[in-house]
């Protein structure tokens, strides 16, 4: 199964520890007067309070979205300070499956949240309901040992961010990356930036990793034939199918009637739309959620020129609908894509991203950057600190990932016309606020930088030369920030600094932000 970032849920156990006096007196543990020193009373004001809290915790994850509320847990004692085990094996099933415990506490019930956090050592915070009992769990617990997560917290506001921030941490460790890889090597000839140990990023991040071997998944682009798969002789493979083939046609279908221009063959189109409904079909197989495989290391294989296709499609099409894939090999670069889905829950785009320099009074061209778009960058009035993304995988929906925009179909091969790509005109997003991101090939840090769309490039073009030009706010150090993370960045539309630093934060990452 394809588990997206927008299936991914929360899951959070209000966990209420109240406290019952069970005989009439006052003193240091109860204050009052008349019934409020009465046995009974005790139980009426817990359950006004419990309904209190359950609300605030139901409108705050309303609020942020992506929250499975459980049912709450119940801690309850009374002034003989009883803890009978048998309530924390009536605890125990729903704090095993919580990610999050929000915790509602008071007087004579600090050590039972502690307790929770000892046994089931699942995050807790404390809420305003709790009042400064908050801060005695907190630092208590975060005195004892680093293993323990709490958090305190004084406003309802900041347990809306954190339930956030957590579910945007889930999405990261339960992503799962189809890696289609020709030689095995961590990372392609073009993309040596990359994470440079899957087993490190797993340990840390929680990220997995599943592989499939480029021929075969080449042989699997054809109808299965007698024998098996030149590569996998024997084996029966999840080659195409009648069913598989129909899909493709009704996507290379829908895409020429909702283009404004088409410049390839059908069938040219649908080679690329087949090579996509598989390696949907793979990621599907195995349970992953986000894509990548080489583009030199398969290019020079020759298959490609055979076959008639690139993944310039694969990526798009993916994007487009919240599935991170990038170019190149770059498994880092879709975990970017999924940091960014993850905090703002729209589609994102990657590319060779660098900046534009002002060298001796004019600007100094890049790879794809036209003469006469030089041109239009050199007669702005703010050219100072520009920037470009550049890549052939640009989709129908990165200014509104609910609804297509306008877009034109364009092949990537020159020659032979093959390889379909959407071409997606940035000019008509000039002014607008995008956020950009990449971890550091260690996965130690994260990038994060702004900018603002100036104008678009390659529309009309062919392969990778489809560009964004942004403006950002410090040329030289949101290159210094990336050269700590590398060169294909990713970005979505929107400002999202604050949550990825939170998010970073969360994973015991580094935020390593431009601005």
């Amino acid at each position: 199964m394809i588990q997206k970032a927008a299936d991914v849920k929360l899951k959070v156990l209000p966990v209420l520890a109240t406290a019952e006096h069970l005989y009439y007196y006052e003193g240091p543990c109860r204050f009052g007067h008349g019934e409020a020193l009465q046995p009974g009373y005790d139980r009426l004001a817990n359950a006004q309070k419990v309904e209190t809290f359950l609300e605030k915790v139901r409108e705050c994850s309303e609020e942020a979205g992506g929250i499975e509320l459980m049912e709450p847990v119940y801690l309850e004692r009374t002034d003989d300070w009883d803890n009978h085990e048998a309530m924390w094996e009536k605890a125990a099933p729903s704090a095993r499956e919580c990610d999050f415990a929000v915790c509602m506490q008071g007087i004579a019930c600090d050590d039972l949240i502690m307790e929770f956090g000892e046994r089931f050592k699942k995050p807790i915070a404390t809420t305003p309901i709790s009042g400064f009992s908050g801060t005695i769990t907190v630092a208590t617990m975060k005195a004892r040992t680093n293993d323990y997560e709490a958090y305190g917290f004084y406003k309802w506001d900041d347990l809306t961010r954190t339930l956030k921030t957590l579910r945007a941490r889930k999405v990261i460790q339960t992503t799962r990356i189809l890696c289609i890889t020709r030689f095995g090597n961590p990372t392609s000839y073009s993309s040596v930036d990359s994470f440079n140990s899957y087993e490190a990023i797993t340990a840390k991040l929680g990220v997995r990793f599943r592989f499939l071997n480029l021929h075969e998944f080449f042989d699997q682009l054809s109808p299965a034939v007698e024998g098996g798969n030149v590569t996998t002789p024997g084996r029966k493979t999840p080659d195409l199918t009648e069913e598989d083939l129909k899909k493709a046609e009704a996507i290379t279908d829908e895409l020429i009637a909702g283009a404004e221009e088409v410049t390839m063959d059908r069938d040219k189109i649908l080679k690329s739309a087949i090579a996509y409904v598989m390696v949907q079909k793979n990621m599907d197989l195995k349970d992953c959620c986000g894509f990548t495989m080489p583009c030199p290391d398969a290019c020079s294989t020759r298959r490609l020129n055979e076959i008639g296709f690139t993944a310039c499609l694969t990526h798009s099409l993916n994007m487009e609908q919240g599935i991170p894939s990038a170019c190149e090999y770059d498994v880092d670069a879709v975990l970017s894509q999924q940091a960014l889905i993850a905090v703002s829950g729209k589609s994102p785009y990657m590319g060779n991203t660098c900046p534009i320099p002002m060298e001796k009074g004019h600007l100094s061209a890049r790879f794809a950057t036209t003469p006469e778009q030089l041109k239009k960058l050199e007669a702005l009035d703010d050219n100072e600190n520009l920037y470009m993304m550049q890549h052939s995988v640009a989709h129908r929906r990165i200014h509104d990932h609910t609804k297509n925009s306008k877009y034109a179909v364009r092949n990537f091969a020159i020659d032979q016309g093959f390889g379909a790509t959407i071409r997606y005109d940035f000019d008509q997003d000039a002014g607008t606020k995008l956020t950009m991101c990449r971890f550091s090939p260690d996965g130690s840090k994260l990038f994060i930088g702004t900018g603002e769309v100036v104008m678009g490039g390659g529309y009309e073009g062919n392969n990778c030369s489809q560009l964004v030009y942004f403006k950002v706010k410090d040329q030289a150090k949101t290159w210094k920030g990336q050269c700590i993370a590398g060169n294909h960045c990713t970005m979505v539309y929107g400002d999202y600094v604050r949550e990825l630093v939170d998010l970073a934060e969360s994973l015991g990452v580094e935020p390593v932000v431009a601005d």
